[in-house]
């Protein structure tokens, strides 16, 4: 099960983990907490092994919550993904592999797709059920670093560049065809529910910016609206209000609407900042990772 540190330098400063700068030596703490309109009760630490423990999702049952967990073994690493079985609260890996993967995302038959870091450190999309064969969904592109799925077995997909600024959102189609939206991007990946739109975020300035694709006109709109300072991950709550964690808030917007509200103040449950989250498909339950505020030696 474990593999070369080579692998795990190669994901970290590579792509999916682009996305999370920093994994080895930040401390990341996941959560589970019973969530009403603009509340959250019952909060529960998931139980993990520490390191990076980050990414997570829902199953589209809702039965599991899985996420990117880092593996130790003496002197290697790897990054594998885990599971909490919601009803029993037992934890345990998805299924063990050799490699690294990243970024779970729920399949509709039940198993998941995710970013997998190949023995050569390429990076490609995978399909990987809980049993049976593993397998790459496509060869090219490679150098996949985060996807979302669109309503018609698209894609939205962040591929990387020779560099930060040569980093770009794709959309594929369900036949393979693939279409540059922008370059210099946030890693945040978003599907409006009910729609065709696939939403994203582009740097402008020390921010980001919210832009959206319609993949049934084939109509991009570029940074209509600047994300709350170090904004960065996305998620559709319903089909009218879209979420963006910040700081130790997650912020509402409504399509139309030209600012950001505090939809959630997570302060009490993280003295510091909400790295990723993830609801439920019922609605009820909020997973979301703090990365706690370092304190200054005194």
């Amino acid at each position: 099960m474990a593999v070369l540190k080579k692998l795990l330098f190669i994901s970290t400063f590579s792509a999916a983990s682009l996305v999370q700068a920093q994994t080895t030596s930040a401390d990341f703490r996941l959560y589970l907490a019973e969530l009403k309109p603009q509340s959250i009760s019952n909060i529960k630490a998931v139980p993990t092994a520490g390191g990076y423990q980050n990414q997570p999702a829902f199953s589209a049952d809702g039965r599991f919550l899985y996420w990117t967990s880092e593996q130790k073994n003496a002197d290697t690493s790897q990054m594998d993904i885990a599971s909490l079985e919601l009803s029993s609260g037992k934890t345990g890996l998805y299924r063990a592999t050799a490699l690294s993967e990243f970024s779970p995302t729920a399949l509709p038959d039940g198993a998941l797709s995710a970013v997998v870091v190949e023995a050569d450190g390429t990076q490609r999309l995978w399909r990987i059920p809980a049993q049976g064969e593993a397998k790459a969904l496509f060869l090219e592109p490679s150098g996949v670093g985060y996807h979302a799925w669109g309503p018609a077995g698209d894609l939205l997909l962040f591929i990387l560049g020779k560099d930060e600024a040569d980093h770009q959102i794709a959309y594929r189609s369900s036949q393979g065809e693939l279409t540059t939206l922008a370059k210099n991007i946030g890693r945040a990946l978003a599907w409006r529910p009910g729609s065709k739109e696939g939403y994203f975020t582009e740097k402008q300035g020390d921010q980001l910016a919210l832009s959206w694709f319609d993949a049934g006109s084939k109509t991009l709109k570029s940074k209509q609206l600047l994300l709350p300072e170090t904004g960065q991950d996305l998620r559709w709550f319903n089909t009218n209000t879209l979420l963006v964690s910040a700081g130790s808030n997650i912020y509402s917007w409504q399509p139309g609407a030209n600012s950001w509200q505090v939809w959630l103040d997570l302060s009490k449950s993280c003295n510091g900042s909400v790295s990723r989250f993830s609801i439920s498909p019922n609605q009820q339950q909020l997973a979301f990772v703090c990365q706690p505020k370092v304190e200054s030696a005194t």
